[in-house]
């Protein structure tokens, strides 16, 4: 193998430079890129977390009224079949 020469040397570490500047700018895309999706999944306004909780509710509250029609529907049925 052929010694390495201070001008082989020089374009190395030139390419390297190059090389983590590309990756600096790569980060920083990244990193912008994560705050976006930070932003749109935590606002408490109108985020995807926020959405969640409000279905949820909504299913606590619906599933509580349709047991109150179950009920009551069981016990319409009952005075129907025993008590004439």
């Amino acid at each position: 193998m052929a010694r390495l020469t201070n001008e082989h040397l020089h374009s190395d570490l030139k390419l390297v430079k190059k090389e983590l500047e590309y990756v600096k700018e790569n980060q920083e895309r990244m990193r912008e890129d994560l705050s976006m999706i930070k932003k749109k999944l935590l606002n408490p306004y109108d985020g995807a977390v926020t959405k969640v909780n409000q279905n949820t509710a909504f299913r606590r509250n619906a599933q509580k009224t349709l047991w109150s029609i179950w009920i009551a529907l069981i016990g319409i049925i009952t005075k129907m079949i025993f008590w004439d």
